[in-house]
Protein backbone atom coordinates (compact mmCIF):
# COMPACT_ATOMS: atom_id res chain seq x y z
CA UNK A 1 0.00 0.00 0.00
CA UNK A 2 1.29 3.44 -0.91
CA UNK A 3 0.97 6.05 1.79
CA UNK A 4 1.61 9.73 1.67
CA UNK A 5 1.36 12.72 3.98
CA UNK A 6 -0.67 15.77 3.01
CA UNK A 7 0.87 19.03 4.31
CA UNK A 8 -1.10 20.33 7.26
CA UNK A 9 -1.63 23.81 5.84
CA UNK A 10 -3.17 22.30 2.69
CA UNK A 11 -5.64 20.30 4.78
CA UNK A 12 -6.56 23.37 6.79
CA UNK A 13 -6.93 25.46 3.64
CA UNK A 14 -9.19 22.93 1.93
CA UNK A 15 -11.36 22.44 5.00
CA UNK A 16 -11.67 26.18 5.43
CA UNK A 17 -12.49 26.61 1.77
CA UNK A 18 -15.24 23.97 1.96
CA UNK A 19 -16.71 25.58 5.07
CA UNK A 20 -16.65 29.00 3.51
CA UNK A 21 -18.03 27.75 0.21
CA UNK A 22 -21.10 26.46 2.01
CA UNK A 23 -22.01 30.04 2.82
CA UNK A 24 -21.27 30.97 -0.77
CA UNK A 25 -23.84 28.41 -1.94
CA UNK A 26 -21.32 26.59 -4.11
CA UNK A 27 -20.49 29.49 -6.41
CA UNK A 28 -16.93 30.02 -7.54
CA UNK A 29 -15.58 26.91 -5.82
CA UNK A 30 -12.32 26.69 -7.73
CA UNK A 31 -11.75 30.43 -7.58
CA UNK A 32 -12.21 30.54 -3.83
CA UNK A 33 -9.91 27.56 -3.21
CA UNK A 34 -7.30 29.32 -5.34
CA UNK A 35 -7.80 32.49 -3.30
CA UNK A 36 -7.41 30.68 0.06
CA UNK A 37 -4.29 28.79 -1.05
CA UNK A 38 -2.76 31.96 -2.52
CA UNK A 39 -3.37 33.75 0.76
CA UNK A 40 -1.73 31.02 2.82
CA UNK A 41 1.19 30.89 0.42
CA UNK A 42 1.59 34.67 0.82
CA UNK A 43 1.89 34.33 4.60
CA UNK A 44 -1.58 35.40 5.77
CA UNK A 45 -3.50 33.61 8.50
CA UNK A 46 -6.82 31.91 7.84
CA UNK A 47 -8.92 34.50 9.69
CA UNK A 48 -7.15 37.28 7.80
CA UNK A 49 -7.83 35.57 4.47
CA UNK A 50 -11.52 35.26 5.38
CA UNK A 51 -11.63 38.99 6.17
CA UNK A 52 -9.78 39.85 2.96
CA UNK A 53 -12.26 37.78 0.99
CA UNK A 54 -15.26 39.54 2.52
CA UNK A 55 -13.75 42.99 2.11
CA UNK A 56 -12.62 42.17 -1.43
CA UNK A 57 -16.15 41.24 -2.45
CA UNK A 58 -17.62 44.36 -0.85
CA UNK A 59 -14.96 46.41 -2.64
CA UNK A 60 -16.25 44.94 -5.92
CA UNK A 61 -13.34 42.66 -6.81
CA UNK A 62 -14.36 39.96 -9.27
CA UNK A 63 -11.14 37.96 -8.89
CA UNK A 64 -10.26 37.70 -5.19
CA UNK A 65 -6.92 36.02 -5.94
CA UNK A 66 -5.86 39.28 -7.58
CA UNK A 67 -5.39 40.64 -4.05
CA UNK A 68 -2.09 38.77 -3.88
CA UNK A 69 -0.70 39.88 -7.27
CA UNK A 70 -2.37 43.19 -8.17
CA UNK A 71 -1.42 46.49 -6.52
CA UNK A 72 -4.70 48.27 -7.47
CA UNK A 73 -6.77 45.38 -6.10
CA UNK A 74 -4.77 45.32 -2.87
CA UNK A 75 -5.06 49.10 -2.53
CA UNK A 76 -8.85 48.96 -2.85
CA UNK A 77 -9.00 46.32 -0.16
CA UNK A 78 -6.70 48.17 2.24
CA UNK A 79 -8.65 51.39 1.72
CA UNK A 80 -11.87 49.59 2.63
CA UNK A 81 -10.28 48.11 5.77
CA UNK A 82 -9.00 51.55 6.82
CA UNK A 83 -12.44 53.07 6.22
CA UNK A 84 -14.19 50.36 8.25
CA UNK A 85 -11.76 50.61 11.15
CA UNK A 86 -12.32 54.36 11.37
CA UNK A 87 -16.06 53.93 11.33
CA UNK A 88 -15.93 51.41 14.15
CA UNK A 89 -13.19 53.21 16.10
CA UNK A 90 -10.87 50.18 16.00
CA UNK A 91 -8.08 51.75 13.92
CA UNK A 92 -5.72 51.89 16.90
CA UNK A 93 -6.35 48.39 18.24
CA UNK A 94 -3.34 46.07 18.38
CA UNK A 95 -5.11 43.47 16.25
CA UNK A 96 -5.97 45.98 13.51
CA UNK A 97 -2.50 47.51 13.51
CA UNK A 98 -0.91 44.06 13.26
CA UNK A 99 -3.14 43.16 10.30
CA UNK A 100 -2.42 46.46 8.51
CA UNK A 101 1.28 46.01 9.16
CA UNK A 102 1.18 42.59 7.49
CA UNK A 103 -0.79 44.00 4.54
CA UNK A 104 1.60 46.91 4.08
CA UNK A 105 4.63 44.64 4.36
CA UNK A 106 3.19 42.43 1.64
CA UNK A 107 2.31 45.44 -0.50
CA UNK A 108 5.86 46.81 -0.21
CA UNK A 109 7.28 43.47 -1.32
CA UNK A 110 4.80 43.29 -4.18
CA UNK A 111 5.60 46.79 -5.44
CA UNK A 112 9.36 46.31 -5.21
CA UNK A 113 9.05 42.99 -7.04
CA UNK A 114 7.09 44.73 -9.79
CA UNK A 115 9.64 47.54 -10.11
CA UNK A 116 12.57 45.13 -10.20
CA UNK A 117 10.97 43.27 -13.11
CA UNK A 118 11.04 46.47 -15.15
CA UNK A 119 13.83 46.66 -17.67
CA UNK A 120 16.79 48.53 -16.26
CA UNK A 121 19.16 50.78 -18.18
CA UNK A 122 21.39 48.97 -20.64
CA UNK A 123 23.25 51.98 -22.02
CA UNK A 124 24.07 55.50 -20.90
CA UNK A 125 22.25 56.66 -24.03
CA UNK A 126 19.04 55.94 -22.09
CA UNK A 127 19.85 58.33 -19.25
CA UNK A 128 17.49 61.31 -19.03
CA UNK A 129 18.69 64.89 -19.27
CA UNK A 130 18.68 66.49 -15.83
CA UNK A 131 19.76 63.28 -14.08
CA UNK A 132 21.87 64.10 -11.04
CA UNK A 133 25.13 62.17 -10.90
CA UNK A 134 28.17 61.76 -8.65
CA UNK A 135 31.54 61.74 -10.43
CA UNK A 136 34.38 59.83 -8.78
CA UNK A 137 37.88 60.88 -9.87
CA UNK A 138 40.04 58.35 -8.09
CA UNK A 139 42.74 59.83 -5.92
CA UNK A 140 41.10 63.25 -6.07
CA UNK A 141 37.54 62.98 -4.76
CA UNK A 142 33.82 62.77 -5.45
CA UNK A 143 32.08 65.58 -7.31
CA UNK A 144 28.46 66.51 -7.95
CA UNK A 145 27.12 67.08 -11.46
CA UNK A 146 24.09 66.49 -13.66
CA UNK A 147 23.43 65.42 -17.24
CA UNK A 148 22.85 68.42 -19.50
CA UNK A 149 22.49 66.65 -22.85
CA UNK A 150 22.56 63.13 -24.22
CA UNK A 151 23.59 62.68 -27.85
CA UNK A 152 24.76 59.82 -30.02
CA UNK A 153 28.44 60.41 -29.25
CA UNK A 154 28.62 61.24 -25.55
CA UNK A 155 27.07 62.64 -22.39
CA UNK A 156 27.39 66.34 -21.69
CA UNK A 157 27.74 66.90 -17.94
CA UNK A 158 27.52 70.09 -15.95
CA UNK A 159 31.00 71.04 -14.79
CA UNK A 160 31.61 69.04 -11.59
CA UNK A 161 31.33 70.72 -8.20
CA UNK A 162 33.34 69.59 -5.17
CA UNK A 163 31.82 68.69 -1.81
CA UNK A 164 32.48 72.20 -0.44
CA UNK A 165 30.43 73.74 -3.25
CA UNK A 166 33.30 75.14 -5.35
CA UNK A 167 33.65 74.34 -9.05
CA UNK A 168 36.57 72.00 -9.77
CA UNK A 169 38.10 74.30 -12.39
CA UNK A 170 41.64 73.75 -11.13
CA UNK A 171 41.55 70.08 -12.13
CA UNK A 172 42.73 68.94 -15.53
CA UNK A 173 39.80 66.80 -16.70
CA UNK A 174 41.22 65.98 -20.13
CA UNK A 175 41.47 62.23 -20.89
CA UNK A 176 40.62 61.26 -17.31
CA UNK A 177 39.04 57.97 -16.31
CA UNK A 178 35.93 58.44 -14.18
CA UNK A 179 33.33 56.39 -12.34
CA UNK A 180 29.85 57.88 -12.52
CA UNK A 181 27.17 57.00 -9.94
CA UNK A 182 23.50 57.89 -10.06
CA UNK A 183 20.11 56.84 -8.72
CA UNK A 184 17.34 56.36 -11.24
CA UNK A 185 13.96 57.27 -9.76
CA UNK A 186 11.70 54.26 -9.11
CA UNK A 187 14.46 51.91 -10.21
CA UNK A 188 17.86 51.41 -8.60
CA UNK A 189 21.38 52.75 -8.29
CA UNK A 190 23.79 52.53 -11.23
CA UNK A 191 27.50 52.97 -11.76
CA UNK A 192 29.56 53.00 -14.95
CA UNK A 193 33.16 53.73 -15.86
CA UNK A 194 33.94 56.19 -18.63
CA UNK A 195 36.54 58.63 -19.92
CA UNK A 196 36.35 62.32 -20.67
CA UNK A 197 36.39 63.20 -24.36
CA UNK A 198 37.25 66.50 -26.07
CA UNK A 199 34.51 68.53 -27.70
CA UNK A 200 35.64 71.60 -29.70
CA UNK A 201 32.16 73.13 -29.58
CA UNK A 202 32.29 73.32 -25.78
CA UNK A 203 35.70 74.93 -25.39
CA UNK A 204 35.49 77.69 -22.79
CA UNK A 205 32.14 76.46 -21.48
CA UNK A 206 31.45 74.83 -18.11
CA UNK A 207 30.67 71.48 -19.71
CA UNK A 208 32.37 68.11 -19.38
CA UNK A 209 31.85 65.45 -22.07
CA UNK A 210 32.21 61.75 -21.25
CA UNK A 211 32.00 58.70 -23.47
CA UNK A 212 28.94 56.47 -23.52
CA UNK A 213 29.03 53.06 -21.84
CA UNK A 214 27.04 49.87 -22.35
CA UNK A 215 28.36 48.37 -19.12
CA UNK A 216 26.14 49.74 -16.38
CA UNK A 217 26.13 47.94 -13.05
CA UNK A 218 22.73 48.03 -11.34
CA UNK A 219 22.68 47.89 -7.56
CA UNK A 220 21.33 49.40 -4.36
CA UNK A 221 17.66 48.51 -4.86
CA UNK A 222 15.47 50.23 -2.31
CA UNK A 223 14.06 48.21 0.55
CA UNK A 224 11.07 50.52 0.88
CA UNK A 225 8.86 52.73 -1.25
CA UNK A 226 9.12 56.50 -0.88
CA UNK A 227 6.60 59.24 -1.56
CA UNK A 228 7.24 62.91 -2.25
CA UNK A 229 5.71 65.31 0.22
CA UNK A 230 6.09 68.79 1.69
CA UNK A 231 5.67 68.45 5.44
CA UNK A 232 7.13 70.78 8.05
CA UNK A 233 8.72 68.91 10.93
CA UNK A 234 10.64 69.55 14.13
CA UNK A 235 14.25 68.35 14.22
CA UNK A 236 16.24 67.58 17.38
CA UNK A 237 19.99 66.93 17.61
CA UNK A 238 20.99 64.02 19.83
CA UNK A 239 24.24 64.35 21.75
CA UNK A 240 26.54 61.32 22.16
CA UNK A 241 25.69 60.95 25.84
CA UNK A 242 21.94 60.97 25.20
CA UNK A 243 19.86 57.86 24.57
CA UNK A 244 17.81 57.54 21.39
CA UNK A 245 14.14 56.61 21.59
CA UNK A 246 10.84 57.43 19.94
CA UNK A 247 9.41 59.34 22.89
CA UNK A 248 7.69 62.67 22.25
CA UNK A 249 9.84 65.80 22.57
CA UNK A 250 7.67 68.40 24.38
CA UNK A 251 9.77 71.44 23.42
CA UNK A 252 9.89 72.92 19.89
CA UNK A 253 12.86 71.83 17.80
CA UNK A 254 14.44 73.25 14.67
CA UNK A 255 12.09 73.65 11.74
CA UNK A 256 12.85 71.45 8.74
CA UNK A 257 11.03 70.43 5.57
CA UNK A 258 10.40 66.75 4.78
CA UNK A 259 10.65 66.32 0.98
CA UNK A 260 10.03 62.60 0.82
CA UNK A 261 9.24 59.93 3.37
CA UNK A 262 9.22 56.17 3.77
CA UNK A 263 8.90 53.73 6.65
CA UNK A 264 12.67 53.72 7.14
CA UNK A 265 13.76 57.27 6.45
CA UNK A 266 13.22 60.63 4.81
CA UNK A 267 14.80 63.42 2.79
CA UNK A 268 14.97 66.67 4.78
CA UNK A 269 15.93 70.27 4.03
CA UNK A 270 17.23 72.50 6.82
CA UNK A 271 18.95 75.85 7.04
CA UNK A 272 22.68 75.77 7.72
CA UNK A 273 25.28 73.06 7.28
CA UNK A 274 24.39 69.62 8.61
CA UNK A 275 26.93 66.94 9.49
CA UNK A 276 27.03 63.38 8.19
CA UNK A 277 26.61 60.59 10.77
CA UNK A 278 24.97 62.86 13.35
CA UNK A 279 22.11 61.32 15.29
CA UNK A 280 18.86 63.25 15.08
CA UNK A 281 15.15 62.88 15.78
CA UNK A 282 12.31 64.37 13.73
CA UNK A 283 8.64 64.84 14.67
CA UNK A 284 5.74 65.57 12.32
CA UNK A 285 2.07 64.76 11.79
CA UNK A 286 0.62 62.42 9.16
CA UNK A 287 -3.14 61.78 9.07
CA UNK A 288 -3.55 62.99 12.66
CA UNK A 289 -0.85 60.57 13.86
CA UNK A 290 2.28 61.99 15.48
CA UNK A 291 5.38 60.47 13.86
CA UNK A 292 8.60 60.38 15.91
CA UNK A 293 11.58 59.12 13.89
CA UNK A 294 14.98 58.82 15.59
CA UNK A 295 17.91 57.93 13.37
CA UNK A 296 21.12 58.98 11.66
CA UNK A 297 22.12 61.42 8.91
CA UNK A 298 23.62 59.20 6.20
CA UNK A 299 24.52 61.87 3.63
CA UNK A 300 24.43 65.66 3.29
CA UNK A 301 24.20 67.87 0.21
CA UNK A 302 25.09 71.44 1.21
CA UNK A 303 24.23 74.42 -1.01
CA UNK A 304 26.43 77.39 0.01
CA UNK A 305 24.40 79.85 -2.08
CA UNK A 306 21.19 79.18 -0.15
CA UNK A 307 22.95 78.06 3.08
CA UNK A 308 20.73 74.99 3.15
CA UNK A 309 21.44 71.27 3.58
CA UNK A 310 19.52 68.42 1.99
CA UNK A 311 19.75 65.53 4.47
CA UNK A 312 19.44 61.82 3.65
CA UNK A 313 18.03 60.50 6.92
CA UNK A 314 17.82 56.84 7.93
CA UNK A 315 15.39 56.04 10.71
CA UNK A 316 15.42 53.26 13.23
CA UNK A 317 12.54 50.83 13.60
CA UNK A 318 9.21 52.61 14.12
CA UNK A 319 6.35 51.39 16.23
CA UNK A 320 3.52 49.75 14.34
CA UNK A 321 1.02 52.61 14.42
CA UNK A 322 3.54 55.18 13.14
CA UNK A 323 4.75 52.84 10.42
CA UNK A 324 1.20 52.11 9.26
CA UNK A 325 0.35 55.84 9.18
CA UNK A 326 3.38 56.51 6.96
CA UNK A 327 2.57 53.58 4.69
CA UNK A 328 -1.02 54.76 4.38
CA UNK A 329 0.31 58.12 3.20
CA UNK A 330 2.91 56.55 0.90
CA UNK A 331 0.45 54.24 -0.80
CA UNK A 332 -2.40 56.76 -0.78
CA UNK A 333 -4.94 54.14 0.22
CA UNK A 334 -7.17 56.31 2.35
CA UNK A 335 -10.96 56.03 2.10
CA UNK A 336 -12.45 57.33 -1.12
CA UNK A 337 -14.03 60.38 0.54
CA UNK A 338 -10.61 61.86 1.39
CA UNK A 339 -8.62 60.67 -1.61
CA UNK A 340 -9.57 63.46 -4.03
CA UNK A 341 -8.64 66.13 -1.51
CA UNK A 342 -5.32 64.47 -0.73
CA UNK A 343 -4.63 63.89 -4.43
CA UNK A 344 -5.01 67.62 -5.07
CA UNK A 345 -2.66 68.45 -2.19
CA UNK A 346 -0.13 65.78 -3.20
CA UNK A 347 -0.05 66.82 -6.86
CA UNK A 348 0.36 70.50 -6.05
CA UNK A 349 3.19 69.62 -3.64
CA UNK A 350 4.80 67.51 -6.35
CA UNK A 351 4.63 70.40 -8.82
CA UNK A 352 6.32 72.67 -6.30
CA UNK A 353 9.05 70.15 -5.51
CA UNK A 354 9.77 69.52 -9.20
CA UNK A 355 10.01 73.26 -9.80
CA UNK A 356 12.40 73.55 -6.86
CA UNK A 357 14.62 70.77 -8.16
CA UNK A 358 14.74 72.41 -11.59
CA UNK A 359 15.79 75.85 -10.27
CA UNK A 360 19.39 76.25 -9.17
CA UNK A 361 19.93 78.25 -6.04
CA UNK A 362 16.24 79.08 -5.62
CA UNK A 363 15.06 79.13 -2.02
CA UNK A 364 11.55 77.73 -1.87
CA UNK A 365 11.22 77.75 1.91
CA UNK A 366 12.98 79.98 4.42
CA UNK A 367 14.38 77.63 7.05
CA UNK A 368 16.20 78.60 10.25
CA UNK A 369 19.88 77.80 10.43
CA UNK A 370 21.39 75.08 12.57
CA UNK A 371 21.66 76.06 16.27
CA UNK A 372 24.42 77.97 18.02
CA UNK A 373 26.27 74.90 19.26
CA UNK A 374 27.16 74.19 15.62
CA UNK A 375 30.42 76.02 15.07
CA UNK A 376 31.01 78.09 11.88
CA UNK A 377 32.93 75.18 10.42
CA UNK A 378 29.76 73.13 10.63
CA UNK A 379 31.14 70.88 13.36
CA UNK A 380 28.95 70.70 16.47
CA UNK A 381 30.81 71.54 19.62
CA UNK A 382 30.79 68.61 21.98
CA UNK A 383 29.41 66.25 19.35
CA UNK A 384 31.62 63.93 17.39
CA UNK A 385 31.12 64.07 13.61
Amino acid sequence: MISFVVPFFVVVALLAAIALLTSERGKGTREYVKFVLSGLDSGFGLSQIILLGKVGREAGLEDLAALFVSLPALDRCIAEIVRRSRQTGTQNSAEKQEFLSRLYSYRTRLELDHSQKKRGLESTKEIDSGQRVRVLLRGVGVFSSKVLRVNAKNLALEYPVSSNGSSATAIDWENRTLSVYFWRQNDAGYVFDTVTVPDPASVGKAILHVAHSHNLIRSQKRKSVRAKCSIFAQLYLIRPEDTVDDSLEPEPGMKCLVEDVSQDGAMLVIGGKAIKDMRIKIQFMIHEVLIVMPGTIRAVEFNPETNQSRIHFESGELNQRMKNAILTYVYNVLPEEKREELDAIRLSEQDGLESEEGSEGEVVQELPAMPDFLEPSGKPSGIAP
